[in-house]
């Protein structure tokens, strides 16, 4: 699959995305629908960790699915971290954080994907 969503624990306190190459605007919206279903089985925040090191080109349009992102979140949405971040995806940096209003939902940029063990 393009784009894997997964529970990172047993105990499910956060949710784990990988991105690889190629994938599309509709694995993207595809895998965010799977994270509010996740989010919605627990009731507890829930971070969620993008691992963006498996991808190198972002598909067209990107930007505008990146902000829904902060649109619609999940009431219990937590952080989110974004880990492996290449030249291609750094231009989109300001984008991606962009429209964060609750500091709750922020976005953290991490140099290891260790953060969330």
């Amino acid at each position: 699959m393009a784009i894997t969503v997964r529970w990172k624990d047993q105990e499910r306190t956060s949710i784990e995305t990988r991105f690889n190459d190629p994938w599309t605007l509709d694995d993207f919206i595809e895998a965010r629908k799977k994270w509010h279903r996740m989010i919605k089985s627990v009731d507890h925040h829930v971070p969620i960790f993008l691992d963006m090191t498996q991808t190198f080109q972002p598909p067209k349009g990107i930007l505008r699915h990146f902000s829904a992102i902060h649109r619609t979140p999940h009431p219990r949405q937590g952080h989110i971290y974004v880990h492996g971040m290449n030249p291609e995806y750094n231009k989109l940096r300001d984008h991606i954080v962009e429209g964060v209003v609750d500091p709750l939902k922020a976005v953290k940029f991490i140099d290891s994907a260790e953060i969330l063990a």
